[in-house]
Order: structure tokens, then sequence, then C-alpha cells
């Protein structure tokens, strides 16, 4: 089976329902997190660990690496010569984990007996250490992904994350119940974790399997594909990861320049963010590349063309409103969602202006996945890279010059602009990939015109409540709908047409 046009509209639609679910389960995670630990500084730095390889090694230079390599190969040669180099590549990648696993364990192991009891920084890493091997069952769970959806079947990786995050909440549950210290009882989040990570890997072996292709890696020695796809996939870590590697800087940083806290206030205002971006730009994304892949392979660039054009703003069209909603009820927000148990009114109120300096940065944030997908579907892994590589110190130098004077905003204020300057760089060029952006004048126009009336909308409806409405569940829902409802009413006067296409994808999925 080979993933079609209206194959990726329903992939992104696939990964948008079960993202969506999963994310929920991750807002109750990150509610009994701060109800039980309040401010989780060391912990949010270990995270960062595993989440950055995640990340590089995992999700997005897997697919931008594999997935071209693995649909040229089966246009060229046919389905046996793809299904081999998946499983050359997957023994490859297995050893490569295991050596920077491995690696990782013996630099932290080392610098823990480096430093003097009841330093600070022993408990980031001990967690760090204990956190590490989740990184080779969730890389390989992102490596299961990309033949799955290559041949259009997107609901197992999408279905993944809800089993780290009901393994979490469990053990968070159990946790509450016990009483004990949080320094003492945070040492109990990495086994469930790395339980959470086997979980999402073994259930992608049946889909792989169903899939046609080899679950069970090759191990070779001086394998020139294997060689060739590595080349692509080493730049295609940089090329990808730099929102993550930008992360890490701010959480570096925010821990050496802004007040205690101000680590846990980025994570979760990061958490905020990835609700939308995940529904609708990582979405979208994941859906485009095998497409995008396949039409790079096939030739068909002019296609490609306007199949990058109709996702991009198709994901802009619903970014933004969303975007523009959490910034008019960011305080409610915050307030409804986490300020409980150790989590008080002030942290919510800090909390609230980090997420409304990280929002800059979500129309950015889905078109830097766009931009980078679409140029690495071409084979064009290096541009994507030194756009990453030129932004990188750019977010370090405005994170040090920003972060003593707007505190953990800052950081939000350096990667938006990182962002967008990574946007104009992926843009140069395209011409020169044979990728031309044609959108029309009226279409610019009017793809803002949801967000400013959802904005409006939530806003107004907000004004009219008293402050205890405003801060409760009740309240902040109203606004919610309100908002969406001023999104949807604007979409159906100005762009009907793709009121009636999401409409159907949304029919089509629940049918």
């Amino acid at each position: 089976m080979r993933i079609t046009g209206s194959g990726a509209v329903r992939g992104a639609a696939v990964m948008a329902v079960w993202t969506f679910a999963s994310r929920i389960l991750g807002f109750v995670r990150d509610i009994l997190m701060t109800t039980i630990f309040g401010l989780f500084d060391d912990f949010v730095m270990a995270w960062m660990v595993p989440n950055l390889f995640r990340r590089l090694f995992g999700e997005g230079a897997v697919h931008a690496a594999v997935q071209p390599a693995l649909a040229q190969t089966r246009e060229t040669q046919g389905e046996e010569a793809a299904h081999s180099l998946y499983a050359r590549f997957h023994g490859f990648f297995l050893l490569l984990l295991i050596l920077l696993v491995a690696i990782g364990e013996g630099i932290l192991l080392f610098w823990q007996n480096e430093l003097p009891l009841g330093h600070e920084d022993l408990p980031v890493l001990k967690l760090s250490a204990l956190l590490l091997p989740y990184v080779l069952p969730i890389c390989l769970t992102a490596l299961a992904g990309a033949p799955q959806q290559l041949s259009g079947k997107f609901m197992p990786s999408a279905f993944a994350p809800i089993l780290l995050n009901l393994t979490w909440i469990a053990v968070l549950l159990v946790l509450q119940n016990q009483h004990a210290s949080p320094a003492d009882a945070i040492f109990w989040l990495p086994p469930a974790i790395l339980l959470g990570g086997i979980l999402q890997w073994g259930v992608q072996q049946p889909s792989v399997r169903q899939c046609g292709w080899p679950v069970r890696p090759r191990f070779t020695r001086n394998d020139a594909e294997v060689r060739t796809t590595m080349l692509a996939f080493a730049p295609a870590v940089l090329g990808l990861a730099a929102v993550q590697v930008n992360l890490l800087v701010d959480q570096v940083l925010v821990r050496e320049l802004a007040p205690s806290g101000a680590n846990t206030h980025v994570f979760l205002a990061n958490r905020l963010l990835q609700l939308p971006l995940a529904l609708v730009g990582i979405a979208v994304a994941t859906g485009a590349m095998p497409w995008f892949s396949r039409l790079s392979a096939e030739g068909r660039f002019e296609e490609l063309s306007k199949s990058f054009l109709k996702s991009l703003e198709s994901s802009l069209l619903l970014l933004l409103a969303a975007g523009a909603g959490l910034w008019v009820l960011a305080q409610p927000i915050t307030s409804v969602l986490f300020q409980h148990g150790a989590f008080d009114a002030e942290q919510a109120q800090e909390l609230s202006s980090t997420l409304r300096a990280y929002l800059w940065s979500l129309p950015a944030a889905c078109m830097v996945g766009l931009f980078a997908r679409v140029r690495q579907s071409r084979g064009d892994i290096k541009g994507a890279a030194l756009a990453a590589a030129w932004v990188i110190p750019i977010n370090l130098l405005l994170d040090w010059w920003w972060l003593p004077i707007y505190g953990a905003a800052g950081a939000g204020y350096a990667t938006a602009v990182a962002l967008w300057l990574q946007v104009f760089l992926l843009f140069l060029g395209l011409k020169k990939l044979q990728i031309h952006l044609r959108p029309t004048f009226s279409r610019i126009v009017r793809l803002p015109l949801p967000a400013i009336s959802s904005t409006v909308c939530a806003g107004w409806t907000l004004s009219q409540m008293s402050p205890d409405m405003a801060f409760s569940v009740k309240g902040l829902a109203a606004c919610i709908g309100a908002g969406i409802l001023g999104a949807v009413g604007m979409m159906t006067l100005v762009l009907p047409d793709d009121f009636k296409a999401f409409r159907a994808t949304l029919m089509q999925k629940f049918r």
C-alpha cells in the first residue's frame, strides 16, 4: 500500500485526533505534577536530555532521512529492496542508540562523581542518568512509524504517546496518596517513563508487520545504502531539531539567569504551546511528509508545490486562530489548569506571561516544520541544517540579553525571533528546488480573519464575566466556545471552501 494525497490528509486527521487525546492526558499529568511538586526545575532540566534525543534522533530526523530514502528505493528498485534497506537501517540505528546511551550514562556518572555532596546540580544529574535509557525505546518507536506512515498507516504511532501519559499519571496518583516528600517522590518517575517508552515501542510492531515491513533489524558491514541514508540523517538531526535545541538553550540559560521556578514556567508554557502545534502543525507535517517524499521521488514538482502551499495555508489558518485564543485567555487558562496545591496564584501569573511570549513563535514553529520537510523531500538536507545552525547562536545571544530583563518570558521572545529568522532562511532558495509558492493576495488577506474574530469573541466574553466566573472551568469553557464560534463563523463567511474541506475531513475520520 502506498500513500496518496487523500491518505496524507487522512493521516493528518488521525494524527490530530490521537494527539488531542494524548495532550489532554498530558495536561492531566502536568496538573498532577504542579499539584504534587509545585515547581520542579530539576526534573525539567533532566527531562530535556532524553526529550532532545527523542527529537534529534527520533521523530523528525528519522522521518526526514528514512522516508525519502525508502520512497526513492521503492520507486526505483521495488518493494523488496525498500524493505531490505529499512531492516539494515534499523540494525545500524539500534547499535548507534545503544552506543549513545552508554556514552551518555558514562558522562553523567563521571560528572556526578566530580561534584561534592550537596551540590545543587546533583539531583539533575541523577535524574538525567535514570531518564536517559528512555531514549532507546522512544527513538525505535519513531523509526517504526516511518515505514507505517509511508504505507498510509498513522494510528499506531499517533496512539503511542497515550501509553506514556497513562503510565506517568498512574505513578503520580500513587505518589499523591503516599504523601512522600517531593525530593524523594520525583525519583519514582523515571522507571514509569521507561515502562511507557517500552509500551510505545511494543505497540508498533504488529502494525509494522501488517504493513509488510520487517520488524527484525539486520546488521551489516560497509553498507553503502545505509551509509548514504546516514549522511542524510546527520544534517536532518540539526535541520528539524532547532525548536528543541532552542528550548534546551532556553532552559540552561533560564536556570542561570532567571529566578528560581523559571524552568518550570518555560516547560509548562511550551506544553501549552505544543497543544495547537501538535494538533495542527506537527500532525499536518507528519501526514504530508510521506506524500512529499513520493511526489519528489516521482518528479511531480508542480503538484508538490501545490500540496506544500495547501498544507502551509491550512496549518496557518488554524494555528493563528488557536494562538489568538490562547493569547487572550492566557491568564484564566494557566489559573484553571495549574493553580492547585503547591502551585500558587503568583506562579500562575508568571506562567501566563511566559506563555504569551512563546505564542509569538507558534506560526513560525509550524512553518519551520513544513519548510524543512518539503526541502528534505527534495534531497536538500543541508539547506535545512544550515538554516538551523544560523539561528541557534542568535537564540542564545538573545536569551543572554533578555532573560535578566524579562525573566522567563525573555526565553519566549528569543525563541520567536530565532524561529521567524529560520522561516526566512528556509524560504530562500525554494525556486532552485523547483518548489514555487504562489499564494494569492486575497488568500493572504483572508487567512488571519478567523483569528481576529476568535480573539474579539473570546475577549468580549471574558470581559463580561466576574473574576470568580472568569477563573472557573465553566467560565473558561464559555470563553473558548465563544472563540471557536467566532473563528468558525468568520471562516464560513470568508473561506467557505476551506471550511467545507475541514468538515469533510472530520466527517470522513469519524464516519
